[in-house]
């Protein structure tokens, strides 16, 4: 236990130290660097949502243009008039995200304009955009950034957008008039706090995966649930990054990262499940390889239905739904049992917490999953949403693992006391017969190992004591005189091996001794030396008329013997009882 508290530190603070050096060089690489750093002004901008209108001349804001089933790939034009108050510089362009639709945007001089007519100033096409088609998640399912050029003469100009939606939930949002290279930086720049914050979730996740494979006891009980959280975290960060634009924006590929997304809100079940699996006290039969086999079979039937039947793989991952509203279902359920068993658990209020969490975070993915579906243009922030939970999540599993990491140091305490409790006599405190037994297990086997080499490497004296007059004591003085007796012998017999080896209390009045050292008939002779000397000087101090006395043999035991150590202890304990005889004749 404390050679595996030693590593783990190790290794922690081993890799603390990396990520320190590794920030420590980024920086002063930066600092040394020569360069020039673009900066662009937040500048000015026209908002021009309001004020378009049909070929009816019904005027409307153009964010909330609709579409039925009906009008889906059929033509509707649009028009727009520069109003005078808004200045043109030159590089200014028409900016708005975009969904599900085809466009064409051009430029006509109205009639009574002196350039009505002019091929050079007053009809001209600006801008045409088309979609990739049915590709791998269905027609522009994502926001897309359109910039759409201008000059200075189209304020004289009726701005026209000929639009084909592909889909009924197609809409426009955050129409401006502003330079190109502004919008585009003032876009990225208010993405990139949320971008960096999902990079650092990623970086998390990646550190507490590194860990838990590298740190952790194979046999520790939190090792699932730092997996679970390592991927759950990972997943979480990668769906906050998507969610914060940032990549759609770069790319131009908006509908492969929304698909990316709910394939992994259907992703997160798994983890998810595992850490509900993990922490749920109460007894029950485990979901969490369940979620992920009907997970395997979603994803298999998304892609057969993309790749072999040609549907729009976003409409395919709106099954992610009906796994998310399961994992809420079953947390539910865990968190009822959890509260229904909280007296009889001291647990229970931490894996309460953490359910609820979980709870949560599956409900929000649902209702994303849905609000996207219904192309809602007032989207929810719901990356914001997600990190709220995540900060509330993360307090909460430090929480958890903390406690949990409590209760595990003070149980193996435990398990280290009782283990010496097991192993202590309990009237003198020397090791009594039960370690004595493991002590012989371990010095067979490096006998055993010594004649396996064919060399003498290893030897030991076994030293067999009998206490003399323990039953004279009990009988004149009582058990309680003789417990003492016992007491000051053992006290005598471990300061006299001191550092020579270990001494056992083997029986009532048996104690064992085994001694260490390079001659081991002097280090015997030199133990037994001490203990008649300090015999003599604990019975002078006495004066008790019971003299305390030991009957004592030895025996050598190597690794060139061919007899086992049982066979050392049986020539041990002879010589003991000729030295008791011996002992008696004198008396």
């Amino acid at each position: 236990m404390h050679e595996q508290n030693k590593k783990h530190n190790f290794f922690l603070i081993s890799y603390i130290l990396i990520i320190v050096l590794w920030l420590v060089s980024v920086l002063f690489k930066a600092g040394r660097f020569e360069g020039h750093q673009i900066l662009i002004d937040e500048g000015q901008y026209f908002d021009c949502c309001e004020g378009w209108y049909d070929d009816e001349g019904n005027v409307f804001n153009i964010e909330k243009l609709v579409f039925t089933k009906e009008e889906v790939g059929k033509e509707k034009i649009v028009h727009y008039q520069i109003p005078d108050d808004c200045e043109l510089t030159g590089g200014e362009a028409i900016c708005f995200f975009s969904r599900g639709m085809d466009f064409n945007v051009y430029a006509t001089a109205p009639e009574g304009s002196p350039y009505y007519g002019s091929d050079e100033f007053g009809s001209r096409d600006i801008y045409e955009y088309r979609q990739n088609s049915a590709n791998l998640s269905g027609k522009d399912i994502g926001l897309t950034v359109q910039v759409v050029p201008i000059n200075i003469m189209d304020r004289h100009n009726e701005i026209s957008i000929s639009i084909i939606p592909t889909e009924y939930s197609a809409f426009i949002l955050e129409m401006r008039i502003e330079k190109a290279s502004q919008y585009i930086f003032s876009t990225v720049r208010s993405r990139m706090p949320r971008f960096m914050l999902s990079i650092f979730i990623i970086f998390f996740g990646l550190s507490t995966l590194v860990y838990t494979a590298f740190a952790v006891e194979k046999k520790r009980a939190e090792k699932t649930v730092l997996y679970a959280w390592g991927w759950f975290t990972l997943i979480t960060g990668t769906l906050l990054m998507i969610e914060s634009q940032m990549i759609q924006i770069l790319t131009g590929k908006p509908e492969l990262m929304s698909s990316i997304k709910y394939a992994l809100a259907l992703l997160i079940c798994f983890p998810g499940a595992v850490m509900c699996d993990s922490v749920t006290t109460y007894p029950h039969k485990r979901f969490s390889h369940k979620v992920g086999i009907i997970a395997a079979v979603l994803f298999a039937i998304e892609a057969v239905g993309a790749f072999f039947l040609d549907v729009s793989l976003y409409r395919l991952f709106l099954l992610s739904a009906i796994l998310l509203v399961a994992n809420s279902v079953i947390t539910v359920y865990f968190i009822c049992m959890e509260i229904k068993n909280r007296k009889a658990l001291h647990t229970t209020k931490l894996s309460l917490f953490v359910n609820i969490m979980m709870f949560l975070y599956f409900v929000v993915f649902t209702v994303d999953i849905g609000s996207y579906a219904m192309a809602s243009r007032h989207m929810t922030d719901w990356g914001r949403i997600m990190r709220v939970f995540y900060a509330g999540f993360l307090f909460v599993m430090l929480i958890y693992l903390l406690r949990l990491s409590v209760i595990r140091n003070h149980q193996a305490m435990l398990a280290q006391k009782y283990k010496i409790e097991s192993r202590t006599d309990a009237l003198t405190g020397l090791l009594n017969k039960g370690a004595y037994i493991e002590k012989e297990a371990e010095l067979t086997g490096k006998l055993m190992g010594g004649r396996e080499k064919g060399v003498d490497d290893f030897s030991f004296v076994i030293v067999s004591l009998d206490l003399n007059y323990l039953k004279k004591v009990n009988d004149n003085y009582g058990h309680e005189a003789g417990d003492r007796y016992i007491q000051s012998a053992a006290n005598i017999l471990k300061d006299a091996v001191g550092e020579r080896g270990e001494t056992y209390r083997t029986g009532g009045d048996e104690f064992l001794a085994i001694l260490y050292g390079e001659n081991l008939e002097s280090v015997y002779d030199s133990m037994i030396e001490d203990l008649n000397r300090r015999i003599d000087a604990f019975n002078q101090k006495e004066n008790k008329e019971i003299k305390l006395s030991f009957a004592y043999g030895h025996a050598i035991c190597n690794s060139s013997q061919d007899y086992s150590i049982h066979d050392s202890e049986r020539l041990a304990d002879k010589e003991m009882y000729e030295c008791k005889r011996r002992m008696k004749a004198e008396r």
